[in-house]
């Protein structure tokens, strides 16, 4: 399984990150997210990006940046 995220749906606002490190480390720490949202704030274009420490939230029922998502920008496959 594994997250994938639609670009064109992101508003850029970062949530998915908090989620991400408070799973991680227990606190917010967006540096610590395996998740990163990257915002040219010039022309609003989003891109996301997730690394090999995503274990999809392994022991919860939803990934957390799944269910916070407010735009619905992420999803779980597989």
């Amino acid at each position: 399984m594994k997250i994938v995220g639609d670009s064109v749906a992101c508003r850029g606002c970062r949530v998915c990150e908090l989620a991400c490190s408070l799973h991680h480390k227990g606190y917010f720490a967006p540096e610590a997210a395996s998740i990163k949202v990257y915002r040219d704030n010039q022309n609003g274009e989003v891109r996301l990006s997730i690394d090999s420490t995503c274990d999809v939230c392994r022991g919860k029922h939803q990934p957390l940046c799944v269910k916070y998502c407010a735009y619905g920008a992420l999803r779980k496959v597989g």
